[in-house]
């Protein structure tokens, strides 16, 4: 079920050395996606670079008790 807040942020991380660094100073945005599915074909579109593709959601937070 989708709803018209989420959406799915790509990220590109070059962190070559695997250190503990904050995530703003390693990651740049790539794409702003309005469903999973297209931000998954963006990650995809982008494997081999010389960087990891991430996906984050960003909207309401899911439920719970």
């Amino acid at each position: 079920m989708e709803c018209g807040d989420d959406r799915y942020e790509v990220y590109v991380r070059f962190d070559p050395d695997h250190m503990q660094t904050p995530p703003e100073t390693i990651e740049r945005p790539l794409a702003l996606c309005s469903s999973y599915q297209e931000a998954r074909r963006i990650r995809r579109s982008f494997q081999g670079l010389n960087g990891q593709c991430l996906i984050r959601y960003v909207g309401p937070a899911g439920g719970g008790d």
